[in-house]
């Protein structure tokens, strides 16, 4: 199971570059024309850092945290 302790910068980056890059490119939900200037290419490893680790320490807070 995943806890928030294991989440590095590095995986936090890597999870908010992928998440990015799947709502612009393959835009499964149809959101992408909210965000029409929204580059993944143009997005650094600090913004996708603190996107990734949002998204998960959301996630896993709701999901396991009692």
């Amino acid at each position: 199971m995943a806890k928030l302790e294991d989440l590095t910068d590095e995986k936090a980056s890597e999870f908010g570059h992928a998440l990015i890059r799947w709502l612009t490119d393959e835009d499964p939900a149809g959101v992408a024309r909210f965000f029409p200037y929204l580059d993944p290419h143009a997005v650094n490893d600090t913004a996708a850092s603190a996107i990734g680790r949002g998204v998960l320490e959301d996630l896993l807070a709701d999901r396991f945290v009692e």
